[in-house]
C-alpha cells in the first residue's frame, strides 16, 4: 500500500515523514533547539480515510506499533488507540494514525 497523504486543507509535513523539527522559525529560534512550529496535536485526514495526529515520539517506535498519546504534551506513551505508520526514533515529530 502506498504511503497515505493528507486530504485536509492544511499545510504541514507529509503523513509518512518523521523529523526532530518541522517548519521552525530561524529568527526566533536561530539554533533550531525549539519544538516543531507545525502545531502539535494537529489532526488531519488521510486519503485512506483515517485520522492522523501530529505528536512527538517518547521512545523509538517501530512501524505499525501500537502507542498511546498524552493529549496534554502530545507525546506518545505506552498504550493503544493509535499506531505509528512509520518507524521513528525518540524525539522525532510524526503523525500517529488514530485506530
Amino acid at each position: 500500500m502506498p504511503e497515505p497523504f493528507r486530504i485536509s486543507p492544511s499545510l504541514g509535513p507529509d503523513l509518512w515523514q518523521a523529523e526532530t523539527q518541522f517548519y521552525w522559525d530561524t529568527i526566533g529560534d536561530p539554533t533550531n533547539a525549539g519544538d516543531a512550529s507545525y502545531q502539535p496535536g494537529s489532526r488531519v485526514t488521510g486519503n485512506d480515510g483515517a485520522d492522523y495526529i501530529f505528536v512527538k515520539a517518547h521512545a523509538n517506535i517501530a512501524a505499525d506499533a501500537a502507542v498511546g498519546v498524552d493529549t496534554d504534551t502530545w507525546e506518545t506513551e505506552a498504550g493503544t488507540g493509535y499506531s505509528a505508520p512509520v518507524a521513528v526514533t525518540a524525539g522525532q515529530w510524526f503523525h500517529v494514525r488514530v485506530d
